[in-house]
C-alpha cells in the first residue's frame, strides 16, 4: 500500500478440390507423447482441406461464391467473389474442420496462408477457429491489407482451450465490389502441444527460516491491545489529515482499543462533516465523505503525537491477527492493510492488502487478499514491484468470515508471505535488484490503516458500501533471527 499524503502531506459451394499441404500426423501417436526434457514440444501438421482442391469443400457466405481456379503457370488457388454488383460488402470463406482433433488444451495452433486480390482497399482477416461439437469455442485473428501486385503472406496463432477440439480456417475481406476477388493458397496449419508441466515445487532457501520458531528467532515487538487505550509510546495515531488517492478523512476518533483488540472504524459522515482535500489525485475524491483511522510506528512527532524511539527492524517475521471488513457485499472501496515502510528510504512490504466488493471491475477480490513489495512506495522514481494473490480455499473460507493471521518472513534470501502460518507466496531477493540495493537497506516500521475508496476498484457510496465498518486487530507481533 503506497501512499501520497494529504494536508500532511453458409452456405456450401461445389468447386472441384484436392488435398492441401497439411498432413494428418496427429493420428500417428505424436500428440500426447512425452517430450524429451531438454527439447521443446514438436510442432505437428494438422490435416485440413485446402482452398485450392479437396473434398469436402470450402464454404462461402451467402453473398459470395467460392471456386477453385488456375492462375499463372498452372497454379491452383481458391477464389472468393461477391455475388451482387450493388455496393461494397464483406464476403467470407471457411474451411471444413480438421479431420483429426487436437489432443491437448493449451496447444498452440499456427495458421499461415498467402493472399492476393484485385483491389487493395479491402481489409482482410485470417482467423483460426477452435471448434467443439460443431460450436466455435475460441478463436484468434489477424488483419492486414492485401496487395494486387504479388502474393502476401499472413499468419495467426492461437492457444486452444479444450482437449479434443478441431480446427477450422476462416477468412474475409471487407468493402469489395462485384468485379473484384480475394484469392488464397498455400494454407498450412500446425499444432504445438503445450510445454510439459514444471517440476515439483522446491522451496527456496528461506522456507527453512522461521523467525517465529524459538529455536531460530526471538520476539522483538508485540502489542496484544489488552488495555483500554492505544499505547502512544508504540504507535502514532494520525489525526486531521488525508491520503491523496482515497476518499477518507483520517481522525484519531476512529481508533480505539477495547475487548483485547484494536478497532479502526470507517464511517460515512454526515454531509455537514464532509472535508475537502485540495491535493487529491482525482476530482472524485477531493470531497471526503467517509472517516477512518491510521496508526504507524514512525519515530517522528506529528498529529499530536510526541516523538519517540518507536519500533523499526530489518529482517524478521512480521504478523498480525486480524478480521477484515472487506466483505463480498456492501463493501465497495473498503481497503484494510498491514504493511511495512522503510524508515529513511523508499522500500515497502505489504503482508496484507484486502479489497471489498462489489467492485467496478468484473472481479470480486474480497475472498482473497494481495501481498506486495515496492522499490519506491510513492512510485515516482520507480514502479518496480512484486505482487501476488494469496489464499488457498477461497470458495469455502473467504478471509472476511473471521480471524486470520497475515505475515511475512523477511530473510536475507527472500520474502515468504504467510496466511494462518502457511506459505502462500515466495519472492527470492535475487529476483529484483532493489531488494539488495538502496531502497531496502533500512529498518522498516509498521503501519495499520483502513483506506476508503479506490479509483481502480471503485469509490465507496451509500448504494454499495455500508455506513460503518470495523477493521479489528487482535495482535501485532514481530520476531528477529537469533543471529541478527
Amino acid at each position: 500500500m503506497h501512499e501520497h499524503s494529504g494536508i500532511r502531506l453458409g452456405r456450401r459451394v461445389t468447386p472441384p478440390t484436392v488435398s492441401v499441404v497439411v498432413v494428418a500426423a496427429l493420428a500417428a501417436g505424436l500428440v500426447g507423447a512425452p517430450a524429451e526434457a531438454e527439447l521443446p514440444p514438436p510442432s505437428i501438421k494438422v490435416a485440413i482441406i485446402g482452398p485450392e482442391t479437396g473434398t469436402p469443400r470450402w464454404s462461402s457466405s451467402a453473398n459470395a461464391t467460392f471456386r477453385q481456379t488456375t492462375v499463372g503457370d498452372g497454379i491452383k488457388v481458391g477464389e472468393l467473389r461477391p455475388r451482387s454488383s450493388i455496393g461494397r460488402k464483406t464476403i467470407r470463406m471457411g474451411s471444413p474442420v480438421s479431420s483429426a482433433s487436437i489432443a491437448e488444451a493449451g496447444s498452440t495452433i499456427r495458421v499461415s496462408a498467402r493472399f492476393s486480390t484485385s483491389e487493395s482497399r479491402g481489409k482482410v482477416a485470417l482467423r483460426v477457429l477452435e471448434v467443439s461439437d460443431g460450436r466455435v469455442v475460441s478463436q484468434g485473428s489477424t488483419y492486414f491489407r492485401p496487395t494486387t501486385s504479388s502474393w502476401r503472406n499472413s499468419s495467426v496463432s492461437h492457444t486452444t482451450t479444450m482437449a479434443g477440439s478441431q480446427i477450422k480456417v476462416y477468412s474475409h475481406i471487407e468493402g469489395v465490389s462485384r468485379r473484384h476477388y480475394l484469392r488464397i493458397k498455400d494454407v498450412a496449419v500446425t499444432s504445438t502441444p503445450p510445454p510439459p508441466p514444471p517440476p515439483p515445487y522446491t522451496p527456496v532457501a528461506c522456507e527453512d527460516i522461521d523467525y517465529a520458531d524459538p529455536a531460530q528467532g526471538k520476539l522483538t515487538f508485540a502489542d496484544e491491545f489488552s488495555g483500554s487505550t492505544i499505547n502512544r509510546d508504540a504507535w502514532r495515531v494520525r489525526d486531521d489529515t488525508f491520503l491523496n488517492q482515497d476518499q477518507a478523512y483520517i481522525t484519531k476518533e476512529n481508533v480505539s482499543v477495547h475487548d483485547g483488540m484494536l478497532d479502526i472504524v470507517g464511517k460515512r459522515m454526515q454531509e455537514s462533516e464532509w472535508q475537502v482535500n485540495p491535493n487529491a489525485i482525482y476530482e472524485r475524491n477531493k470531497t471526503r465523505d467517509y472517516s477512518t483511522g491510521y496508526i504507524d510506528s514512525i519515530d517522528d512527532a506529528g498529529y499530536g503525537n510526541a516523538a519517540g524511539d518507536r519500533f523499526g527492524q530489518k529482517y524478521g517475521y512480521f504478523e498480525v491477527r486480524a478480521w477484515v471488513p472487506s466483505t463480498s457485499t456492501m463493501s465497495r472501496g473498503i481497503w484494510p492493510a498491514f504493511w511495512l515502510r522503510a524508515d529513511d528510504r523508499l522500500g515497502e512490504i505489504d503482508p496484507l492488502e484486502s479489497y471489498g466488493a462489489p467492485t467496478i471491475r468484473n472481479f470480486d477480490p474480497s475472498p482473497s487478499y494481495e501481498w506486495n513489495s515496492w522499490e519506491d512506495t510513492s512510485q515516482q522514481s520507480s514502479t518496480e514491484h512484486t505482487q501476488g494473490r494469496a489464499h488457498p480455499n477461497l470458495d469455502n473460507d473467504p478471509i472476511w468470515k473471521g480471524w486470520h493471521r497475515y505475515g511475512v518472513n523477511w530473510s536475507p534470501t527472500c520474502l515468504r508471505y504467510t496466511y494462518d502460518g502457511e506459505t502462500v507466496g515466495e519472492v527470492p531477493l535475487s529476483s529484483k535488484p532493489y531488494f539488495t540495493g538502496y531502497s531496502f537497506d533500512d529498518t522498516f516500521h509498521l503501519r495499520i490503516n483502513l483506506q476508503v475508496g479506490t479509483n481502480y476498484w471503485g469509490w465507496a457510496d451509500p448504494a454499495h458500501t455500508k455506513p460503518e465498518f470495523h477493521y479489528l486487530v487482535d495482535y501485532v507481533r514481530v520476531y528477529q533471527g537469533n543471529g541478527n
